[in-house]
C-alpha cells in the first residue's frame, strides 16, 4: 500500500506527504476496530447465552454478522468484506510486482528494462507468481487456530527491519552503507532468534518488532 502511494507521486514532497498520510490514517481507523471490538465484547458479556461457548476471539465478529444483524444487512456487510478484501489483494500484487520490477529487473537488467514489452512480460509473471504464493500462504492459514495472532507475530518479523532503516535515515543525515548493511544484519539475527522455535526464545512474538528495530536503530 505505501509502494504504491509514493511510486504514483509526481514529487518527493508529495511521496513523504503521502506516506505520512497513510501512516496517520492507520491510527483513526484502529480506534474503530478497537471499538467494533470492545462493543461486541460489551454485548456478548451481557447475553453471554447469544455467542456459543469456546468461539475464539477473532471468530467473534464474523459469528455476530452472520447471526446477530438483519438479513439485508448481512448481505450488505459481507459484499463490502469482499470488496474490501479485493482491493487489498489487488493492490498488494501490483505493489508487489513494482517493487520486482523498480528494485530488481530495472536494476539488474537496464538494457531490456527499456523495451516497453519486456517490462510488461515482467510486470505479468510476477503478479502471477505472488498471487500463486498468496493462495497458498491463504490455504496454509486455515490450519492455523488465530490468524489475527499470526498476522500480529508476522507483522512484527518482516516490519522490524523496515522500520529500523527508516529511523536510521530518519534520525542519521548520512548513515554509511557499511554501517547500515551491519545494523540489518544484527538485527535480522535478532528477528531470527525471537521468532524460530528452534531458538525457544523467552520473549514475546509481538516484541520482535520493537528487538529488532531498536537494534538496527542503535548498531546502524
Amino acid at each position: 500500500n505505501y509502494v504504491q502511494r509514493y511510486m504514483t507521486a509526481k514529487t518527493t514532497s508529495e511521496a513523504v506527504r503521502g506516506t505520512v498520510f497513510g501512516g496517520l490514517l492507520y491510527i483513526p481507523v484502529s480506534i474503530v476496530f478497537v471499538y467494533i471490538g470492545t462493543a461486541l465484547f460489551s454485548y456478548y458479556t451481557a447475553c453471554p447465552e447469544l455467542l456459543p461457548a469456546g468461539t475464539p476471539g477473532d471468530r467473534v465478529f464474523p459469528y455476530f454478522i452472520v447471526h446477530g444483524l438483519p438479513t439485508g444487512l448481512t448481505g450488505l456487510v459481507i459484499a463490502s468484506l469482499f470488496s474490501a478484501g479485493m482491493s487489498t489483494v489487488a493492490t498488494s500484487i501490483n505493489s508487489s510486482a513494482t517493487i520486482v520490477f523498480t528494485d530488481f529487473y530495472k536494476r539488474f537488467r537496464p538494457e531490456k528494462a527499456e523495451v516497453k514489452k519486456n517490462n510488461m512480460t515482467v510486470l505479468y509473471l510476477a503478479s502471477a507468481v505472488v498471487g500463486i504464493v498468496g493462495i497458498l500462504i491463504g490455504l496454509a492459514m486455515q490450519h492455523i487456530d488465530g490468524i489475527l495472532d499470526a498476522w500480529w507475530k508476522l507483522s512484527s518479523i518482516f516490519s522490524g527491519g523496515m522500520l529500523g532503516l527508516f529511523l536510521l535515515s530518519l534520525v542519521v543525515r548520512k548513515p554509511s552503507k557499511a554501517g547500515s548493511v551491519i545494523a540489518v544484519v544484527a538485527g535480522l539475527c535478532v528477528i531470527a532468534y525471537m521468532s524460530l522455535p528452534v531458538f525457544k526464545s523467552p520473549i514475546h512474538t509481538y516484541l520482535t518488532i520493537v528487538f529488532g528495530t531498536t537494534m538496527i536503530f542503535v548498531v546502524g
